[in-house]
């Protein structure tokens, strides 16, 4: 819960700091989008991925929740980076994947733990689901 109040402040904090629009965002965040989960052809690794993640390669990619409009990216070398409420590169960190838990290590200090449940990532601040 602490995670998510403090993700929560320092987005309300970054927003009314920056006013409307902070400038240009780094292209970055929008390269990996491309790619759905239609075609599993691109991954040399993997076949195709499983419904339930069990490290990290499995996890690898672009999960999203709508609601909270908050995406994050999972490398197969065991970073991610988030997206949050608009801010790209909102938080950057490693992850780890044991036993049914994903935890997110923040470069922020923070740190953040989701289960992994039906195919989907149930964390705090919202439930991922696989683009």
């Amino acid at each position: 819960m602490s995670l998510a109040t403090g993700i929560a402040a320092l987005a309300l904090s970054t927003l009314a700091a920056c006013g409307s629009d902070d400038g240009p965002g780094t292209p970055d965040g929008s390269s990996p989008s491309p790619s759905t989960s239609a075609s599993a052809s691109e991954s040399p690794t993997a076949a195709e991925p499983t419904d339930d993640p069990a490290d990290a390669a499995d996890l690898a990619g672009t999960w999203r929740d709508d609601e909270a409009d908050w995406t994050v990216t999972f490398k197969a070398d065991g970073t991610f980076s988030e997206d949050f409420q608009g801010v790209p590169e909102f938080r950057t960190g490693d992850y780890e994947v044991a036993d049914g838990v994903v935890t997110l290590q923040g470069g922020d200090g923070n740190d953040d733990e989701g289960t992994i449940k039906d195919g989907t990532l149930v964390f705090k601040l919202g439930t991922l689901v696989r683009q």
